[in-house]
């Protein structure tokens, strides 16, 4: 992939889950770029029992099997339309995340993310409404956690583009 033009792809057509749902990580060789702007398009999201709720979170995996959270989005508990953006810079960025905050504040991270089975950092343990800075490997997937009395759940769609 040439560096100097944006390589934009679908990471999840739209779609409709009413159950907690994980899509591996693929191949889309980010290793090559120094900012991911990823986009969240939610179309409906089903509130009719008000205990439903829905988290997800952005993943990244490098060449050894080794997954983190790039970005968890701000949790869903309302209904109708919603586009969430969350852009990520890599390249001579010391590992921080961003918290919610307006404007964000950033908060340094260590230099080693422990991201084994029951580390600080596996996948679904950022903090909603947060990004990771820093460091992605080749592959992007996803994680969509589910909760409540959910019948017809969540539609969305996710793109992203890695310049």
């Amino acid at each position: 992939m040439d560096m100097a033009r944006p390589h934009r792809f679908t990471l999840q057509a739209a779609v409709t889950k009413a159950a907690s749902y994980t899509l591996a990580p693929a191949d889309q060789g980010l290793h090559r770029y120094r900012e991911l702007i990823i986009n969240l398009a939610i179309t409906a999201a089903e509130r009719d029992s008000a205990d439903e709720t829905y988290d997800l979170w952005i993943t990244t995996e490098d060449e050894g099997g080794a997954s983190w959270d790039l970005c968890c989005f701000p949790q869903v508990a309302t209904t109708g339309v919603k586009t969430f953006v969350a852009r990520l810079l890599g390249n001579q960025v010391l590992p921080q995340t961003v918290t919610t905050a307006a404007p964000g504040v950033p908060v340094i991270e260590s230099g080693t993310l422990s991201v084994a089975t029951g580390g600080a950092n596996v996948v679904g343990s950022l903090g909603a409404g947060l990004v990771r800075h820093g460091l992605w490997g080749r592959k992007m997937g996803y994680k969509l956690t589910i909760a409540g009395t959910v019948v017809t759940g969540i539609a969305y769609s996710i793109t992203v583009e890695a310049r």
